[in-house]
């Protein structure tokens, strides 16, 4: 018999003309580096400032990671200081975003105006993997080892117009939601849905992916459903290359998940071809 994973990773990626796409993250977590301070850090500013001229501190993203029990990801304790600030290295129209922290490396693509374009994963990675190199040379310079790559993560998040009477609505978008249509309250007024996958071959197992559907506004106050794709898990070495290599077969399940979970009338709005 055939294998079904083996099957689906030889069949062609589906592609959309419009996928409705309005952010994508690419990151990476590593054992800390203290030399990623702010304060030592003016060399890498200045090869980043024509990009990325705006700079803010945000509070620092815990260490994470995968656990062999399914749920959300286990948060490790950290004994000594405090985690210092979270960079944000942001370009003028805030579409692109860089973020680091001494254990941390994302890369992120935001539509800030309604009807912006996706520039596509091959574009967000090539930024991802120049920054990781500009970071590496840095390091380097400073005779530090490169980072030692012990979580990598890509996500994916999809705004989905709804009317504000339209109900839960989630069964028009997805085919693993049905609602109570006999309920003797009717339609729920708002619906949401969690789904965990485990995914194998991506990296050291465990690997998951979590789908959620979740109602919420756009920044303009239009509501909207957020479908949200994540794949987390660790790659199969502690380098740079392999954290690449996995976010590139992450990205392969998540194309095809997001075609196999959403409806077929929204394929058609979307301009989905194979």
């Amino acid at each position: 018999m055939t294998d079904v994973r083996e099957s689906a990773g030889s069949r062609p990626l589906p592609e959309f003309e419009r996928p409705p796409v309005v952010e994508v993250a690419l990151g990476i977590q590593f054992r800390p580096i203290p030399q990623l301070r702010p304060i030592e850090l003016g060399r890498l500013r200045d090869e980043w400032r024509d990009d990325y001229p705006i700079l803010q501190e945000q509070p620092p993203l815990p260490p994470a990671s995968e656990d062999l029990v399914v749920g959300a990801p286990s948060v490790q304790l950290t004994l000594g200081p405090a985690p210092q600030a979270r960079l944000w290295f942001s370009s003028v129209d805030q579409e692109r975003l860089v973020q680091l922290q001494p254990d941390r490396l994302i890369v992120n693509w935001r539509q800030r105006t309604r009807g912006g374009r996706y520039p596509r994963y091959p574009s967000v990675r090539g930024e991802f993997e120049r920054r990781l190199a500009e970071l590496v040379r840095d390091l380097e310079r400073r005779d530090v080892a490169p980072p030692a790559v012990t979580q990598a993560e890509i996500t994916y998040i999809n705004a989905l117009d709804v009317q504000a009477d339209a109900g839960g609505q989630l069964e028009r978008f997805v085919k693993v939601y049905q609602p109570a249509a006999d309920h003797h309250l009717g339609a729920p007024e708002q619906a949401r849905l969690n789904l965990v996958f485990r995914v194998p071959e991506v990296g050291r197992d465990p690997v998951r992916m979590y789908v959620s559907l979740n109602p919420a506004r756009r920044p303009d106050g239009e509501p909207a459903i957020f479908l949200t794709f994540t794949v987390r898990g660790a790659p199969l070495e502690e380098t740079g290359a392999a954290a690449l290599a996995f976010m590139d077969r992450a990205h392969d399940h998540v194309v095809r998940s997001f075609a196999e979970l959403t409806s077929q009338s929204m394929h058609s709005d979307w301009g989905m071809r194979q």
